[in-house]
């Protein structure tokens, strides 16, 4: 699973979040409910974080 800073594609499902125009491709939304997107001053870097399951590729 990954987040680009794209146009949506014709299939995705667009919302807009707390200001923000997210495209989430339909077979994942499942997937991608409980993420959130934030800035991480760390790594100068905005990233996805929670949904932590056990069938997550190691």
């Amino acid at each position: 699973m990954g987040m680009a800073l794209d146009e949506p594609d014709a299939e995705d499902k667009v919302l807009i979040i707390n200001g923000i125009q997210v495209a989430i491709d339909p077979q994942l939304e499942h997937d991608v409910k409980e993420l959130v997107i934030e800035y991480d001053r760390g790594r100068n870097a905005i990233v996805l974080s929670g949904n932590e399951s056990e069938n997550a590729c190691n």
